[in-house]
């Protein structure tokens, strides 16, 4: 049984070990916020690595818990949830800021498509996919960040959908060993890069050919304009939590330089950034969030 101070704790490891730029970024939001964000990412943390980490055997146990979870998301007064303490901490958390359960609904129809393999067929299916397992978690955090504007809340979607899509990039060799793939079939008709063709790539060893870097150099352009789209809706937030998100999408970012580096080999390297480079990207994220509040102030005197 959790007590108070271990659930902090737990809390605390599970974001530090999962979401190592996430976590550095937290670092440079209020302090009162950083425990409840950690609670809210630990909810969705452990359901997404319960289905990634299931073998096939328990899919039928795992698919029980994700409607149990809708249930309760869908319920008035839903009472003790599937895991505990973490249902109760998250349900005082949608209580005080009133979180929409909806975007937790969300949330668990994309954990859906993995548990169910589903293939992702066309850029639609794409970036819906994106949005229920990474936008959703933006929107339900944006009450707690001050975040209600329409505009804020768009660019919250586009930051979760480009940071997703950094994850697909990234992922592509390390998803395909474990029999995953999120790139959309129209996009490898596209480039000739045929599933079969991924997985004689992989198991060849020799890292990507020209057809393979041709389809990561399309796939870094569709992320990087949903981080151009974000980059203004940053600009709305509230100073103080202004600096540790646009900290999270500069570092997170990054990611794709590197796999442009590392020439798109994207199926035997894993694209990282260094504690340096975050650290720039937070100087960097200061100096932009500055500037932008001494304009608004100038305008607005």
């Amino acid at each position: 049984m959790f007590t108070q101070d271990s659930a902090i704790r737990w809390y605390a490891r599970v974001m530090r070990t999962h979401a190592r730029t996430f976590s550095f970024a937290s670092l440079f939001l209020p302090p009162s916020l950083r425990y409840q964000i950690a609670v809210l990412y630990t909810f969705f943390r452990t359901l997404d690595d319960l289905v990634d980490e299931a073998p096939a055997a328990q899919h039928s146990e795992v698919r029980a818990e994700l409607l149990a979870w809708r249930r309760w998301f869908g319920s008035v007064r839903p009472g003790a949830a599937p895991r505990e303490p973490l249902g109760s901490d998250l349900a005082a958390l949608i209580a005080s800021y009133r979180l929409d359960p909806r975007y937790f609904i969300e949330f668990l129809e994309g954990l859906f498509i993995d548990l169910d393999h589903r293939p992702i067929t066309d850029s639609a299916a794409l970036l819906r996919y994106c949005y229920c397992v990474a936008s959703t978690v933006g929107l339900a955090m944006a009450p707690m960040l001050g975040v209600n504007s329409s505009a804020a809340l768009q660019a919250a979607r586009d930051l979760g959908i480009a940071m997703q899509l950094t994850n697909i990039i990234r992922d592509v060799g390390e998803d395909l060993r474990r029999g995953r793939l999120y790139l959309p079939l129209e996009d490898l008709r596209r480039f000739n890069c045929l599933p079969e063709h991924l997985y004689s790539l992989l198991a060849a060893g020799r890292g990507p050919d020209q057809r393979f870097r041709m389809l990561m150099q399309f796939e870094i352009i569709r992320a990087d304009t949903y981080y151009e789209r974000a980059a203004d809706g940053i600009d709305l937030l509230p100073l103080e939590t202004q600096i540790g998100i646009r900290t999270a999408a500069h570092a997170y970012r990054r990611i794709l330089r590197q796999v442009e580096r590392n020439d798109y080999d994207t199926l035997r390297l894993r694209a990282k950034t260094t504690i340096d480079q975050k650290v720039f990207d937070f100087g960097r994220a200061l100096w932009i969030s500055l500037a932008v509040a001494a304009s608004l102030s100038g305008e607005g005197s």
